[in-house]
């Protein structure tokens, strides 16, 4: 659509025909409707044409818009007009001829003032429901002039129109249930017959300047009125209209705005017994008197908003009825523990734009059911004493606005139904680890313009519902993805207006919010660089995580290098040094031993313990058991007749090696190959005296630091000393005999017997 290009400016369309859309052609100073601009729309439905100049609509302009239900040619926001307006001052006879399915006209804010172009709309429109033609310069109305009644019409809106007549008569606009009016002057007449109005159940009267009699005469016409707004007219007329307005014997809910009521006192609304809402706003009220609601025995919702309390008034005690409690905007500036005293029923309540600065646990003692809690714009620093063990059904907090400090841990942890925490605040707020914690029911939290420097606080919280976080205009400056795996089930997360530093530390972030798909970041592409100054002012998501992934690429390959170096060492030292391993740790073992057993002072009871091997055992039992307990007389150590049964292998040596003074080793090839003789010979070296018996040939294989260990040891041959066995004992008795200094303990003789 645009502009031709005349000196005035016109509609021309150039969409093809058959078109379906909803049409707004709104602000292009159009001053004229052609009859050929809307040709070929004819399944247009919805076609809005306000904020415009139009001041002439040909005949036949709306012949193809048989489908239109929902026409606009007024001009709502009247600040969004730059030029001077030039709005609708008639309609032709047959512009809406071909609108015959149109339900909705606006029409508010244009210059119409006769009837006639009413008229000329209602009669090829029947199936019109709602008619605006607020803000016109009509002066009279009359229902007369309607050739045909409007059988469909529900809502007549007359607003701010400076009417000087109102006539309705019977059975034209017989389902209507929406009036709005305004009237001024004495000389107002007001015609309507009884019964015309019957059944309105809304009523307006915005700013009517009219005599008490007439409001009477109003009120009598639409006596099954449920609900009724007053805008006062700041006139004398006001005072006693209230009570006027009372006397309607089905009026159940009032709106009374800017009334200069003082203070409520009980006459004035005596006679609405039957009202389930009462809205008192901008009515300058400074108190209430004790009685002055205590009538209103059905009353579920009260609004006294936008006026001078300065305290709770008493009169709301005892409400029992009250579902919905506002006192937005006065000068409250603190609550008491009997303000809400017996109000069972109360799910919403409103203390937002007052003065409080305190909330005292007991406060809402008796709100068992409250719901919503509206605290927004207060003095308020904390709320650490505010919930007790009685708000245990409420979903909704909004305390933002505040100037909270602090939120301790198990702040909100009294309030297990909670479903919506906004507590946007004025102030840097310190939030402790689990202040959030109990709320296992949050789906939405706000904690805009509260200064949090870090998330730490989300991982105790256990937020396992929560579907929205905003944290905007906060001090954030690294986000640590992996805390988002604390929060299952988000959806939306907002930060913006947070100081991003664009380096590695936002990496897995940035590239969090790029790939997950499950969590919407509002505006993330318009998240900005505050530091380093490189990249101040750039966007995050632009910034090159690539760089990042280099350098640990390069640590990666280190560690890794290392891991192989390390692999490969411990192969090499396994295949080559696994004996000398083995060796070194047996050695470990006998000296900690040793340790251990010198510094207890163990007493001997043996004089030689013998170390030997099971095939052996014919030898020392033929031979040197023989000689030496039964003609030598020692006292020896066998490991078949003298070991402990039930306690460990290992102890059993242990103990009978530091049990005796001196240590006789048997050695053969077998010896050398058992484990157990292994582990006893090096024992032996770290512990008493040893003494070194070959009973055979030595056969070394594989075990070659035995090989080394003999080799480096004095040790007696049997089979050398076959010839001379008695020199061969008597060795052995001296070996036995000597060795009883304390040095001779930690530097042993060894002497093998080999034959």
């Amino acid at each position: 659509m645009e502009q031709t290009p005349t000196s005035k400016p016109l509609l021309t369309v150039k969409y093809g025909a058959g078109a379906s859309w909803c049409g707004a052609v709104c602000c292009l100073r159009i001053e004229r409707i052609r009859q050929t601009d809307l040709t070929g729309f004819t399944r247009l439905t919805f076609l809005h044409l306000g904020f415009n100049r139009i001041s002439h609509i040909d005949d036949g302009a709306f012949t193809d818009l048989s489908a239109v239900s929902d026409l606009m040619l007024g001009t709502e926001q009247l600040d969004h007009i730059v030029c001077k307006r030039k709005p609708i001052i008639s309609i032709s006879k047959f512009a809406f001829e071909p609108l015959k399915e149109l339900q909705i006209l606006y029409m508010g804010s244009n210059n119409l003032f006769q009837m006639s172009d009413i008229v000329n709309i209602v009669l090829h429109c029947p199936d019109l429901k709602n008619i605006s033609l607020y803000s016109n310069n009509l002066t009279l109305f009359e229902s007369d002039l309607f050739p045909v009644p409007l059988w469909n019409l529900m809502k007549l809106d007359l607003d701010s129109n400076p009417l000087k007549k109102f006539s309705v008569h019977p059975n034209v606009f017989p389902n209507l249930e929406t009036l709005e009016l305004s009237g001024k002057g004495p000389d107002f007449d007001y015609n309507v017959s009884a019964g015309a109005l019957t059944s309105v159940r809304s009523l307006t009267l915005d700013k009517t300047k009219l005599p008490l009699p007439t409001y009477k005469l109003i009120f009598q016409s639409v006596d099954s009125v449920e609900n009724l707004y007053l805008l006062s007219s700041h006139s004398e007329s006001d005072k006693g209209l209230l009570e006027m307005a009372c006397e309607i014997p089905t009026l159940q809910k009032l709106d009374s705005v800017d009334y200069s009521i003082p203070i409520l006192n009980e006459s004035i609304l005596q006679s609405c017994t039957n009202l389930t809402e009462l809205h008192l706003q901008y009515n300058s009220m400074s108190d209430l008197t004790e009685s002055s609601l205590q009538m209103l025995t059905r009353l579920t919702r009260l609004t006294i908003n936008q006026n001078q309390l300065s305290r709770i008034p008493l009169t709301i005690r005892n409400m029992s009825t009250l579902t919905f409690l506002s006192f937005e905007d006065n000068l409250i500036t603190e609550l008491h523990c009997l303000d809400f005293t017996n109000l069972p029923s109360l799910t919403e309540l409103n203390l937002k734009s007052n003065k409080i600065s305190k909330l005292e646990t007991c406060v809402f003692q008796d709100l068992r059911n409250l719901k919503v809690l509206e605290i927004q714009n207060n003095f308020l620093t904390a709320l650490s004493e505010t919930f007790g063990s009685t708000l245990k059904h409420l979903v909704t907090l909004n305390a933002d606005g505040n100037n909270f400090r602090w939120f301790q841990r198990g702040t909100f942890q009294n309030l297990p139904a909670l479903r919506e925490l906004n507590v946007k605040s004025v102030r840097e707020i310190i939030v402790d680890n689990g202040a959030f914690m109990g709320l296992k029911e949050l789906k939405i939290l706000d904690l805009t313009n509260s200064h949090v420097e870090s998330l730490d606080f989300l991982v105790e919280a256990n937020l396992t519902k929560l579907e929205m976080l905003i944290l905007k205009n906060n001090v954030l400056t690294v986000i640590n993805e992996t805390i988002f795996k604390a929060l299952p089930s988000l959806k939306y997360l907002d930060l913006s207006g947070n100081p991003f530093v664009c380096n590695c530390s936002n990496t897995g972030f940035i590239e969090w919010t790029i790939r997950n798909k499950q969590v919407q970041v509002a505006n993330a592409f318009q998240y900005r660089c505050s530091s380093p100054s490189s990249e101040e002012g750039n966007f995050l998501l632009d910034f090159n995580v690539r760089l990042c992934w280099e350098f640990t690429g390069f640590l990666y390959f280190i560690s890794s290098s290392a891991l192989v170096l390390l692999t490969l060492l411990s192969s090499f030292i396994f295949h080559f040094l696994r004996w000398q391993l083995v060796y070194g740790y047996y050695l470990l073992l006998a000296f900690l031993y040793d340790s251990k057993k010198r510094r207890q002072d163990c007493p001997h009871i043996y004089d030689a313990f013998v170390s030997y091997n099971v095939h052996d055992e014919d030898w020392v039992y033929g031979e040197l058991l023989h000689e030496l307990e039964e003609r030598q007389g020692w006292k020896l150590c066998l490991h078949h007749r003298d070991f402990i049964p039930g306690k460990s292998i290992f102890e059993n040596i242990t103990d009978a090696i530091y049990s005796s003074r001196k240590t006789l080793c048997v050695i053969s090839r077998r010896y050398l190959q058992s484990e157990w003789c292994s582990r006893e010979i090096q024992l032996a070296r770290y512990g008493r005296y040893s003494l070194w018996i070959c009973p055979g040939s030595i056969l070394y294989t594989e075990p070659t630091v035995k090989h080394s260990l003999v080799k480096s040891r004095t040790y007696l041959s049997w089979t050398q000393a076959r010839r001379h066995k008695g020199l061969f004992w008597e060795k052995v008795r001296r070996a036995l005999e000597c060795g009883h200094e304390p040095g001779d303990n930690h530097n042993p003789l060894m002497l093998t017997l080999s034959c």
